[in-house]
């Protein structure tokens, strides 16, 4: 029970006007000045149409204007007369007025029952309660005397219908007011094309009862139709549209559909904030609220926070207690208050943070437990907290939590008939405590009995559930037959048409239940294929596994957003990886099965840095107006600002803060949303970088003599991938205990100069290169995973046979970066450096005029951050001379330390700049290092240039030393000069280094070692040996000319 059952909307075919404010005299006043003006203009239009049919009956006329305007005490009062003086009328003329007059008298009293929601009158909710009943006894009276009438007014008597069935539903007598909401349908199905706002209400209202009667996919039906209609009526930016959206997002939900979910939200979202409308803000409330949970549930805890803090903001206008409010009695208050606390309770729950979870569940229970009487949101609620603290308890307290969920079951089941709750998912609940906890067979077996009669009324994401937790505890009970079936009945539930042959299906051929518990259930049952092939030696189980998790990894990649990596994706991808990788080491001779899952493998990664580079790389190339880029110069800025008064002014008032971050928020969605609106204009540039990764189009890119070595970390195995342009290899995994262990020691060795420390890397490399077959290649470019990211490899390498090697974070981002060719034969160096009083660079100066005397450019000299900003780029190549300083609780506000007041330069703030270099070097302490974040690797002042567009980064791993660095850097450029790839001429850099270096202990690989390049390592300038070949080639063609020519006459 997710208790957001409670924020969808209010039926919306209903022909009553909610004129709340009655009771003000101004007001007042105005409605009788409309009242009389609306009187005088009808008797003028009655004047010239006195000669039409309808002159008869001025008072009906009348008072059908004044009802559709609201006015239902006057329009109550012509419908009397008009009865009394039609006395005189045809039998059914006499029937008509007098159902016209129980419909206005019905329409009255149920337009009094909205002053519950009327924060200028507050009747009593027994008062609106009596309100509605005498609504729906008027409202039965119309429809039993017009039932008389043998050729009935269809539009008429639809609107007597639909003032019952939404009296019945206001009611909370759901079953009966479906009813008579389809004999509603049944009217006008014959009377009113589906272009007809009014028959388009009806089939949303219909959804709305099926959504309270927990049909969802019913709900959906008519909602999803209702939607398709509104469209060609209203078009799609309509409150209606936006409302139709959030509420299928429910269902969708209900459903386990939570990709749909997350999509009908945003359009939601989207349509209200660009109609900016006060009367809409409860409904963006409401979304809001929605796209919290959804965020929550997704694990992305910033997205969840901004939400959370729109939706606060929204509460606190003054608009939340008005008349079109959501805050406008007690009720209304209590409610929300019982809805934010789930919702917490939910949030902290996902963040793993228990102890603020109990707070947010204790306030809902100690308020709802002991009453005697219960309204339907409590009883939600109550389940909801009760399942809640039953989840919390399961592993401290395994007697209070079964008892917990049996109280929201005994809950559920009561209340079934009169709120329509559902006690299916918390058995299932019960059903996974029995099976992962409790172990008791016997509960188990007598629950599966209650629940498998009503299988085949649950709907997919719910039976999915409960045949995965059959297969589980079949397996536990080491039965392989029941738990093989359990899984197939499950696999068939995913299926659109179940009985398609396995080997055929594709992703396409699954229901669209996009989620964390359809990826991990295919993962269940892919291992338990898996076991099975590995006991029975049966290739058709390693088949079945095969199928499942490629399907895994199709629906893991529908599910993630493409942005930032969290907990929640990085453990399932993890999962995903390792079962993958282990498959295809089963079958090493299922080559496409080995394509397939590096495929998965690599589209299933982080792409944040990817799709950042891309953007800001290829944009260079297009030509943006200038209102567009001096926006977003402008949002940048601001944005900039915020970020930095977050981390710079720590101690500032809570208001204040939440003021700031509210502003980050909302500018960095105004930002993305400018840069989208750049890739839709430019879809031709950018559509390429939409396809999926194809390993076999990687080889093809690759040289003769390179390789990429890929290393996947996951909990328990490391697996070295090597690909080439004619070779995939997985090679035996190593273990990633061991691994760290060695690592952290061989890291602690480098960084802090301890002498020993040829047996350690010796050891190292024995465990990292062993088996890789690496020795046929001289380019080598390794993909790091975890604490790989710390190493330079070119220490595993202790000679001059050492390869050229160079680092990229993912495949797919290397192949990006290898199509950034460098657009200019000239290069123009821009040098910037800083010496700072307290902390001296004594070689930066030095190092700068080494390298100017290589290559054309200007240095910078106490460069200040401005300087850097303005200037940077006016030039294809940056380096940077100065210190870094590394922020270990916020490693987004690590930074550059450039000279002056405002000397910080934050990795944040390069995120959002577009950089025109092909090649920054980073000759500073810490610019490859930082916080290693699952999934996204090092968040490093190197990541934050590529996220620039910069496509080639120079970086240190560690506190380099300042003498080394600038010897090192002025061979490097000296190489580079020559025509070398980067690559190349870093490691020759090295080894002269190391050749000219006499004392043992520089030649130590702290000094050495620490810089290394990532992504494009192509030359910067022509290499010189051209002009050898252009001379030589003449005289090549000649001889060969010659020979023929003699050859020719010879004949």
């Amino acid at each position: 029970m997710s208790g957001k059952e409670l924020q969808g909307h209010c039926l919306r075919g209903s022909q009553v006007t909610k004129d709340f404010p009655r009771n003000q005299d101004a007001l007042v006043f105005k409605a009788m000045g409309k009242l009389v003006a609306f009187i005088f203009c009808f008797f003028l239009a009655d004047l010239a149409l006195s000669q039409t049919i309808y002159s008869r009956d001025k008072l009906t006329l009348l008072a059908d204007s004044l009802h559709v305007e609201g006015f239902y005490q006057e329009a109550l009062s012509l419908r009397k007369q008009a009865v009394d003086e039609g006395k005189q009328t045809s039998k059914a003329y006499q029937t008509y007025l007098e159902a016209k007059y129980y419909h206005t008298q019905s329409a009255y009293f149920e337009n009094l029952s909205y002053d519950y929601y009327n924060p200028n009158a507050a009747i009593s909710k027994n008062q609106k309660t009596t309100y509605l009943d005498s609504a729906l006894i008027a409202a039965k009276k119309a429809q039993k005397t017009y039932a008389s009438v043998k050729h009935p007014d269809k539009k008429f008597q639809y609107q007597i219908q639909n003032r019952i069935y939404h009296q019945t539903a206001y009611l909370g007598n759901w079953k009966e007011a479906l009813a008579e909401a389809q004999w509603g349908y049944e009217i006008l199905k014959d009377t009113l094309s589906e272009n007809d706002k009014t028959f388009v209400d009806l089939i949303y209202d219909i959804g709305y009862i099926y959504s309270q009667l927990g049909d969802f996919s019913k709900a959906v039906e008519n909602y999803q139709h209702s939607l398709n209609l509104y469209r060609k009526i209203v078009g799609e930016n309509h409150t209606d549209i936006a409302q139709a959206y959030n509420n299928i997002a429910v269902e969708y939900r209900n459903l386990g559909l939570r990709q749909k979910e997350l999509q009908s939200l945003l359009k939601a979202k989207q349509i209200w904030e660009k109609l900016n409308r006060e009367e809409d803000k409860n409904f963006l409330y409401k979304c809001y609220g929605n796209l919290f949970y959804w965020y929550s549930y997704y694990g992305d805890f910033e997205k969840a926070d901004e939400y959370l803090l729109k939706k606060r903001k929204l509460r606190e206008d003054d608009f939340s207690i008005t008349e079109f409010g959501f805050l406008r009695n007690k009720e209304e208050v209590y409610k929300d208050e019982l809805l934010e606390n789930h919702d917490l309770m939910v949030y902290y729950r996902q963040r793993k943070d228990t102890a603020k979870s109990m707070v947010y569940l204790s306030k809902t229970l100690k308020t709802l437990r002991g009453k005697s009487s219960l309204q339907d949101f409590e009883v939600k609620h109550l389940i909801a907290a009760l399942k809640a603290t039953g989840e919390l308890e399961q592993t401290s307290n395994v007697e209070e939590s079964i008892s917990c969920l049996d109280k929201a079951i005994d809950l559920a089941d009561k209340y079934q008939l009169q709120y329509y709750t559902n006690s299916f998912p918390l058995k299932l609940q019960k059903l996974k405590l029995l099976v992962e906890v409790t172990h008791d067979q016997f509960a188990f077996s007598e629950l599966c009995s209650q629940l498998e009669p009503y299988m085949h009324a649950q709907n997919s994401d719910g039976q999915f559930q409960f045949w995965l937790l059959k297969a589980k505890n079949a397996r536990f009970n080491n039965n392989e037959k029941a738990a093989s079936k359990a899984y197939d009945l499950a696999f068939k539930t995913l299926l659109n048409a179940p009985e398609k042959p396995l080997d055929t299906i594709e992703f396409q051929d699954l229901k669209p239940l996009i989620s964390f518990e359809t990826v991990q259930g295919l993962l269940d049952m892919a291992e338990f294929h898996t076991i099975l092939f590995s006991l029975h030696d049966e290739g058709k189980e390693l088949d079945k596994a095969k199928v499942k998790l490629l399907l895994a990894s199709k629906v893991y990649n529908e599910l993630y957003l493409g942005n930032r990596y969290n907990d929640e994706l990085y453990n399932v991808n993890k999962r995903l990886n390792t079962q993958l990788l282990e498959c295809a080491l089963l079958t090493p001779k299922d080559d496409l099965f080995l394509i397939r899952a590096l495929n998965a493998v690599e589209n299933g990664g982080a792409k944040l840095t990817w799709s950042r580079f891309i953007f800001n790389n290829q944009r260079q190339h297009l030509k943006i107006p200038n209102e567009l880029l001096e926006k977003e110069d402008e949002l940048k800025a601001q944005l900039n600002f915020y970020q930095k008064k977050v981390v710079n002014e720590p101690e500032v008032s809570e208001d204040k803060l939440l003021l700031w971050k509210e502003k980050i928020y909302q500018l960095k969605e105004d930002l993305s949303l400018l840069q989208d609106s750049i890739k839709i204009k430019n879809a031709a540039v950018f559509q390429w970088n939409a396809k999926e990764f194809s390993i076999t189009e990687f080889q093809k890119s690759l040289l003769p003599n390179q390789a990429v070595l890929k290393y996947v970390m996951t909990e328990k195995k490391v697996f070295p991938i090597l690909i080439s342009n004619k070779t995939l290899k997985i090679s035996k995994p190593l273990d990633a205990a061991l691994l760290n262990v060695q690592l952290k020691s061989v890291l602690e060795i480098l960084k802090h100069r301890e002498p020993n420390y040829s047996e350690p890397l010796a050891n190292l490399s024995h465990l990292l290169l062993d088996g890789t077959a690496l020795n046929s290649f001289e380019k080598i470019t390794i993909v790091p995973d975890g604490a790989l990211y710390y190493l330079p490899f070119e220490t595993l390498y202790l000679d001059k046979k050492m390869p050229d090697i160079s680092y990229t974070s993912s495949l797919v981002l290397f192949q990006a970066q290898g199509y950034s060719n460098f657009s200019s034969r000239q290069v123009q160096i821009g040098a910037f450096a800083t010496s700072p009083e307290t902390s001296r660079l004594f070689h930066a100066h030095e190092e700068l005029v080494s390298i100017l005397a290589e290559f054309q450019g200007e240095a910078f000299y106490n460069a200040t951050r401005q300087q850097f900003l303005n200037k940077a780029n006016d030039f294809n190549v940056l380096h940077l001379a100065m210190h870094s300083e590394i922020n270990g609780n916020s490693p987004e506000f690590s930074s550059l330390i450039f000279d002056g007041e405002d000397r910080k330069l934050f990795i944040s703030e390069l995120y959002n700049e577009n950089l025109k270099a092909s090649m920054v070097v980073l000759s500073a302490c810490d610019t490859g290092n930082g916080f290693y974040e699952n999934g996204e690797g090092v968040i490093s002042i190197s990541r934050a240039f590529t996220f620039a567009g910069v496509p080639s980064t120079v970086m240190s791993l560690w506190k380099v030393d300042d003498e080394t660095t600038q010897i090192i850097m002025k061979a490097f450029y000296k190489h580079l000069k020559k025509g070398e790839t980067k690559d190349l001429a870093l490691k020759n850099a090295k080894l002269d280094y190391l050749e000219s270096t006499k004392d043992p202990l520089l030649k130590h690989p702290y000094y050495w070692s620490g810089f290394v390049v990532a992504g494009n390592t192509q030359a910067l300038v022509a290499n010189h040996h051209y002009w050898w070949f252009l001379i030589v080639l003449p005289l090549v063609s000649l001889i060969l000319f010659r020979k023929k020519l003699l050859q020719f006459f010879k004949k």
